[in-house]
């Protein structure tokens, strides 16, 4: 891997796949890398990429109604995955920050993401914040709900 920028690009959904499959369905040969509503009308699929072209971060919003209170129109982001060299490098940052300014743009109300818990720190220190009661576990792997009034 290379010198990498923060600069986000908006990428087809197959440009994900990769780290999808490294980081986040690596024990799940099960599931399949495109997610249901990566093709719906107002998905967008983002990653930063490094001196080499590889794709050393990625998310992707899709337009969703959470199963708890919030204000519509909604957007879950999800999918996001940060390449373990990267990480503590502001590249999850960028790919938020992207991904704000693009809902924010289009009028969104509320985002929204399922969290793994070993990741709710990123989320809160970006202002999203723990739905009460809205926590699981899927195969060993705990998850919370968190979510953002964007205004």
């Amino acid at each position: 891997m290379g010198p990498m920028t923060r600069e986000v690009a908006e990428v087809p959904v197959e440009a994900t796949f990769a780290l999808r499959k490294q980081l986040l369905r690596s024990d799940r040969a099960d599931l399949g890398l495109r997610m249901p509503d990566d093709d719906l009308p107002g998905a967008f699929h983002l990653a930063v990429f490094d001196g080499t072209g590889e794709a050393v971060g990625v998310a992707t919003c899709t337009p969703s109604n959470p199963e708890f209170d919030a204000r519509q129109p909604a957007y879950r982001l999800r999918q996001m995955a940060v390449h373990p060299d990267y990480q503590g490098q502001r590249v999850g940052s960028a790919l938020f920050a992207a991904a704000l300014s693009r809902l924010r743009a289009q009028r969104v109300a509320t985002l929204w993401a399922e969290s793994r818990d070993t990741s709710l720190g990123f989320y809160t220190a970006h202002g999203m914040r723990a739905v009460p009661e809205r926590h699981h576990t899927v195969r060993g792997v705990a998850y919370t709900d968190v979510v953002l009034d964007l205004g």
